[in-house]
């Protein structure tokens, strides 16, 4: 018999448009998601299929949150996930949130070194997302370099998932979701933009 996890109101994190978030209470660097709303079984039910192909696959994990399967807790089914946290183990920010800071010269080029070695995972790993949004990546910073992680909104909705297994295609979904991606961003942070297309 599978043992049930409570879960506090300390534990709580956040919540997006169909799952909350909490803090795993027995593992500080891993959190569980809580469908909470109508519609949210689909969309976990799609996202774990996608995450346990990622795992056999056995991909690097540099750009997405490691999933860890399921568990049963007291607010119903769980499932495990990475908590991102800094090197001062606080939770990672959203890169949403970050882009809205006053961010000095230092700041801009780290961060436009982290964008440009996310498309590159993406690629590397090939990774297909619904879309690419800025609430859904956190900004890590890192002593041994900062990093942005994809933590929702992952997996394949078509019908016929053959960019699954068709790495040309996969790649070809992979950029032109990260071109809507960089248009996006554009609105929120003028400069990150810039100087991404400068650099990469």
């Amino acid at each position: 018999m599978k043992k049930t996890i409570h879960l506090s109101p300390e534990n709580y994190i956040g919540k997006g448009l169909h799952r909350k978030c909490y803090i795993h209470p027995e593992d500080p660097f891993k959190c569980i998601k809580i469908n909470y709303n109508i519609g949210a079984d689909i969309e976990t039910n799609r996202e774990v299929k996608y995450y346990k192909h990622l795992l056999k696959r056995q991909i690097s994990w540099e750009c997405l949150s490691k999933y860890y399967g399921s568990v049963d807790t007291d607010l119903g089914i769980g499932h495990v996930y990475d908590l991102i946290r800094d090197d001062d183990n606080s939770i990672s920010i959203s890169l949403e949130n970050y882009l809205k800071q006053s961010l000095n010269a230092h700041e801009l080029n780290e961060l436009t070194t982290a964008l440009i070695n996310l498309k590159k995972a993406l690629l590397n790993d090939r990774i297909i997302t619904m879309t690419i949004k800025s609430k859904n990546i956190l900004y890590q910073r890192r002593n041994c370099g900062n990093r942005l992680v994809i933590i929702d909104n992952i997996g394949n909705s078509k019908l016929i998932k053959i960019d699954n297994y068709c790495h040309f295609l996969a790649k070809k979904s992979i950029n032109r979701k990260w071109q809507r991606f960089i248009k996006d961003i554009e609105r929120e942070n003028f400069a990150l933009v810039s100087a991404y297309l400068a650099k990469k």
